[in-house]
Parts: structure tokens; sequence; C-alpha cells
């Protein structure tokens, strides 16, 4: 099962700041982050018609087709025909020959991408979206090449052909993560812009918030009988009740408390039952992954 950005969001922060282009490789990772710039103005038309980011729309078009603008953003491709390469038959709408660009703004719109949707481009969703973009096939094997090659962060390991990962071979290309590294250095819009990040904690810190929360509520709880408590006694010792209304105050009081108990036991539960479904969701080699 896939994962989701939240499931994602707090590794993906790690890896990035941990992350390090190689310095073998540093010089060609400038170069080509030279070249994305220098087509800018092709990229922020596509971002204008599909919200994606044009820094993002670049490194998956080093990966994909390194950056040729004769072939298909979806898998590089002539643009003379539809795609022939996964995903096959791409676009499905008008003839060819297709321009670039209509070509890139069907590959990021189609399913399951759907990028189009996305509103908030953090930095961590821009990684779960380019690593989505290529699939999910290195989830319980290593970090994705398609993202890390070239940085201090890929390991080695990659599918060598569909369906066969070899994690003895080496992927010699850049990953998007050092053309985004680089990109922010050499443009300080696209730094600025990658300076957006999520904004949620990560899930341990969101269950302890929850837990606090309850127990926070509870004190609230019990401070505010006490307090009603000695309220009641103080005003008594200035107003003398009347004495018909008397037994009428201790029997609200004999079922309001107990009922502001069980309704304290039933939040404390339901909060443990809903950490213990959020835990149980993560599947195991995100957990693996992303620690």
């Amino acid at each position: 099962m896939p994962p989701t950005p939240e499931q994602t969001r707090a590794g993906y922060a790690n890896l990035w700041n941990r992350a390090k282009v190689r310095p073998e490789q540093s010089g060609a990772v400038r170069a080509i982050a030279q070249k994305i710039i220098a087509n800018k103005a092709k990229y922020q038309a596509v971002e204008a018609r599909t919200g994606v980011p044009w820094f993002m729309i670049g490194p998956i078009h080093n990966r994909e087709s390194s950056l040729r603008f004769n072939a298909h953003l979806h898998c590089g491709t002539p643009l003379t025909a539809r795609t022939t390469l996964v995903p096959k038959g791409r676009p499905k709408k008008g003839s060819p020959p297709f321009t670039w660009e209509e070509s890139a703004i069907d590959a990021l719109s189609e399913p399951p991408h759907d990028l189009t949707r996305v509103k908030d481009w953090s930095l961590e969703r821009i990684l779960y979206e380019t690593e989505k973009y290529n699939g999910w096939g290195y989830l319980g094997k290593g970090n994705s090449p398609y993202l890390w090659a070239a940085t201090t962060e890929y390991r080695g390991g990659k599918y060598v052909r569909d369906h066969v990962y070899d994690p003895n071979a080496w992927d010699k290309q850049l990953g998007c993560v050092a053309l985004l590294k680089a990109l922010a250095e050499l443009d300080a819009s696209v730094a600025l812009r990658l300076g957006n990040r999520q904004a949620a904690p990560p899930q341990d810190v969101i269950d302890e918030q929850v837990r606090n929360q309850t127990q926070a509520e509870r004190n609230v709880r019990n401070g505010g009988l006490a307090a009603g408590g000695a309220a009641a006694g103080t005003k008594a010792t200035v107003e003398t009740p009347p004495p018909a209304e008397a037994p009428a105050q201790s029997v609200t009081m004999g079922i309001v408390v107990p009922l502001m108990i069980a309704i304290g036991l039933a939040v404390a539960v339901i909060a443990a039952v809903r950490i213990a479904q959020k835990k149980k969701s993560v599947p195991a080699e995100v957990a693996a992954k992303w620690s």
C-alpha cells in the first residue's frame, strides 16, 4: 500500500537535511541545473497550466529524457507518436506530433499523478510527488535513485529493467534532489520556495500532543470540580442558600459528577484508540525507510 504525504513528511525532511551532493558529481549537477534555468520559461509555462513548480519539472525532465524537448515527459519516447513505454498510449487526446508542453501537461495531470490537485507545494510534498511520479518500487529496498542519486543518501541499488531490481547496480543518472539543491544555489527564487516546509509535526509528536491534551482536559475537569466546590463553600459563608433548594443542588451534583467522570474516561479511551489506529496504519516498509 503506498504511503501518504503525512506518513513520509518527517522522513523526507530528515533525508533532505542530511543529503549532500557528492563532490565528484557536483560539476555535472551544476551544469544540468544551469541548463534547466536556461529553459526556465518553458517549465514556467507548464507550471502556469498545472501548478507544478517549474524547478520540480526540470529535474524530472532530466531523469525522463535528458532535457530533450523532442521527447515525452512521461517516459522519454519521441513526440512524433504516442508514448510506447509505460505509461503507454499517452496523451490520449489530440494527434501526434505533440508539442513538448502538451505532453508535459498530460504527464503531470494524468492519473495516478493528478498533480494539478496539489495546492501546497512544500519541500516535503515536492519530494513525495517526485518519488510517486516514478513509482514506489524502492519501498523496502533503499532510497530511490530517482530522488537521491548523486547525493550522500544514495547507497546503490536500482531497477535494471521492468520489475528487476539489482541491489548491486549503481544509478549513474543525477537524482532530482541533487538538482533541486543546485537550483536553489543558483536561483534565489527556488531557495525561497523550497524554504516552504510543511507545518504539521511528525506523527509521534502528534500522538504526544493528543496524550498531553487528553491529560490536560482531565486536569481541567478535576480542577474545575475542586474550584467549583471551593467557590460554593466561600459563597455559602456569605450567602445562605434557600433551604428548599439545597436538596436539589445535592441531587444535581450527584448526577453531574459521575457523568463528567464517565465522559472523561470515554474521551481518554477514544484518544488511545485513535493513537493505536494511526500507528497501525503506517506500513512497516515506510517506518523502516523513513525512520
